[in-house]
């Protein structure tokens, strides 16, 4: 069964000489052209196809003869991507032959011609055929004066639906140099696409290559499907998409190689246990846990069959409210997605009504207040629906935008600026300001900069190139940041003279001057930091705020054991340590927590020495040792301290306790496992191990 939205696409990349300025970045934009299908169209299939190169490689050119459709090399025939095309097209060798725009399409009409012809499943309707042309069409195609090998190449792309898109870079090196050729080659490119679905876009700086291609692709799915009610009395049938969503990075999974096994899923299972605060060792089932809420001091438990009587189950519902003046509602009221409101394709009846509420609310400038409910027994939400006009590919539609209730408002007040004469900027400043807008219109020279259809996200597609670059080579280091991404967000008018005039003006209406601080006496002066504000006491007095410990937690048990010392509560920070020791040691998995649990008993030894509480040292001590000498378990927490020669407190050490420098070291001797006696333990220890974790994959 063929895979949903198939695609196959025959990309077709200039390298001939005259390419060389921006052959490096037109690599990487087909590089992220071809992640983009491994990591969401793995379905999809590509073939890569380089015109301008010196050698000649291409089926035509064998069929019709070696001065037929030269310096044309097929560099990957079609198939899935893989980590083959990326090596390829990541840095494409510089060619030195002619680039003949119109041979090397002659080329990829011909590879989806034959790919189809001999693979029927591709020749459906709901395969897209798709050609990719980049260059800069510098170098002069054939003259076709009759256009008689344009009418052809356009027949056998409307006799297999191929699409059309094409991205044109400029060179400014080169642009005026050869203008009349390229003047000519746009001229054949447009008869071109005149008669086939297309897309062409311009290119102003090489660096913007980066947003040429998406880093996911995604294709147009109903989150709402149905009637869009008006009143009782009208129903529009439409589908909800879409229009805009932030990007998330792609989330990792958990990955174990400790399985050896062929046929291993490396995947990792995660169990959540709770235990008691008052009794670590207590495992509470789930039929003992129940949520609760704050409700002020007090805790509120709700169990999940109340918590769903509370919830609020609509049905499923798309209904207009109302109608109010677009004026009414300010833009920063929008939240979250944008959504488009668009008919069902297959109902004239709804695209007529659909287009006759858009141009009415344009006329009007209003905006279709709505209920929405995408899902049955989802929350309820209202939206601002703003008309968006189409055209002759795209019916009229709205644009769904979805509005704050008042418990998402927030509201902040403050004073206004015509509270205060001197906070009202003066004419020269006013004028400055307006300079400044005019220097940076990103639009002043006729194409918009920055357009969010074209801005890639810069840290996506560093992520993308590195994760590439790790598939190629398994110990690539971190990429340095690419001057590409550091171009995509720079300003692009930065080194005009007109922006940095405008700059200079700013800054000389809004300049900052620094006032010498009043000649004080010598009791003033030493008064000074106080009236004044020493910053360096609010700073030690903000810290010691920030650093009070009430307990010794799990999370930093020697800091917070130090932190109760200092602030004068020795007996709660020995018995919070103690019992810090305990919980690491208890619920740590293999010996992940024996690290911060050996690392508690130096530091409380140390302590005791000082605070002359050897005693109850010696007595946490000797408690350890029977409690985990002979734990098969946790035998090894108590090897990690007789290993470092932690024993008792002696009358050397201390003068606070009865315990002798021969008894310390006897102690020491005594509960220090010998050679026999571990290897009796690994034994049964081993075996142990491997049935407690035989079902773990």
């Amino acid at each position: 069964m063929m895979a949903r939205n198939k695609e196959i696409a025959v990309v077709l990349l200039d390298v001939g000489p005259l390419m060389s300025p921006i052959r490096e970045f037109a690599g990487k934009a087909i590089c992220g052209f071809l992640q983009s299908k491994m990591l969401n169209r793995p379905t999809h299939e590509v073939e890569i196809v380089y015109y301008g190169t010196t050698e000649t490689n291409n089926p035509l050119n064998d069929e019709m003869g070696e001065d037929q459709y030269m310096n044309i090399t097929v560099e990957q025939e079609l198939k899935f991507p893989d980590t083959t095309f990326l090596s390829s097209v990541l840095s494409p060798e510089q060619g030195s032959g002619s680039s003949d725009f119109v041979d090397a399409l002659t080329i990829a009409v011909d590879r989806l011609h034959r790919t189809v012809n001999d693979r029927p499943d591709l020749g459906k309707a709901n395969v897209v055929k798709r050609i990719v042309l980049i260059s800069n069409f510098l170098d002069a195609a054939k003259e076709d004066p009759d256009d008689t090998f344009g009418s052809i190449l356009v027949e056998r792309m409307q006799d297999k639906g191929v699409r059309m898109e094409v991205i044109s870079v400029d060179v400014p090196q080169y642009d005026s140099q050869f203008a009349a050729a390229k003047k000519a080659n746009f001229e054949l490119l447009n008869r071109i696409l005149g008669g086939v679905t297309h897309n062409i876009r311009h290119v102003g700086d090489p660096l913007d290559l980066l947003g040429a291609f998406k880093s996911k692709e995604y294709s147009a799915t109903a989150y709402y499907s149905g009637p869009f009610r008006i009143a009782d009395t009208m129903t529009i049938k439409v589908k909800v998409t879409k229009k805009s969503s932030a990007e998330k990075f792609p989330s990792t999974s958990k990955y174990s190689d400790r399985s050896r096994s062929d046929d291993a899923t490396h995947t990792v299972s995660l169990d959540t246990e709770f235990r008691a605060v008052s009794n670590p060792d207590e495992v509470v089932a789930p039929e003992d846990k129940v949520k609760a809420y704050k409700y002020g001091k007090q805790t509120v438990p709700i169990s999940s069959e109340e918590e769903n009587h509370l919830k609020y189950l609509p049905e499923k519902d798309m209904q207009a409210i109302g109608f109010v003046g677009l004026d009414q509602i300010p833009r920063h009221m929008y939240m979250k997605d944008s959504w488009l409101v668009a008919p069902e394709k297959e109902n004239p009846r709804a695209h007529v009504a659909m287009s006759a509420l858009a141009r009415a609310l344009h006329r009007m400038q209003k905006a279709c207040i709505i209920r929405f409910v995408p899902r049955a027994n989802q929350a309820v939400f209202v939206g601002c629906a703003t008309p968006l006009l189409g055209g002759a590919e795209r019916p009229d539609c709205l644009v769904l935008n979805y509005l704050p209730f008042t418990e998402d408002v927030r509201s902040y007040k403050f004073a206004a600026f015509n509270a205060r004469e001197e906070l009202q900027p003066t004419q020269d400043q006013l004028r400055a300001a307006e300079n400044l807008v005019d220097a940076l219109d990103l639009a002043q020279d006729g194409s918009e900069h920055l357009k969010p259809e074209t801005t890639a996200n810069p840290a996506l597609h560093r992520f993308f190139a590195f994760m590439a670059a790790r598939a190629l080579d398994p110990d690539a280091q971190l990429p340095a940041h690419d001057l590409q991404v550091q171009h995509t967000l720079s300003c692009p008018f930065g080194h005009k003279d007109q922006a940095q005039a405008a700059l200079n003006q700013l800054s000389e209406q809004f300049s900052v001057q620094q006032q010498a601080l009043p000649d004080l006496g010598d009791a003033d002066a030493a008064a000074a930091p106080e009236l004044l504000g020493d910053p360096e006491a609010e700073f030690r007095i903000g810290e010691a705020a920030s650093s009070r410990v009430d307990s010794v937690s799990t999370q930093s048990p020697v800091d917070d054991f130090k932190a109760l010392i200092q602030q004068g509560q020795m007996s709660d920070a020995i018995e919070g340590l103690q019992k810090a020791v305990y919980t690491l040691v208890d619920t740590s998995l293999g010996d992940r927590f024996y690290n911060k649990a050996f690392k508690c008993v130096p530091a409380f030894r140390e302590a005791c020495i000082e605070h002359s509480q050897g005693q109850a040292f010696n007595t946490f001590l000797e408690q350890m040792a029977a409690k985990y000498e002979h734990d098969r378990l946790r035998a090894d927490f108590w090897r990690r301290i007789t290993d470092a020669k932690i024993t008792l407190v002696s009358t050397d050490e201390s003068s606070a306790v009865e315990t002798t420098r021969d008894q310390s070291e006897a102690f020491l001797q005594q509960h220090t496992p010998t050679q026999q006696a571990e290897a009796q333990e690994a034994a049964p220890m081993e075996e142990e191990e491997e049935d407690e974790f035989a079902g773990m994959e």
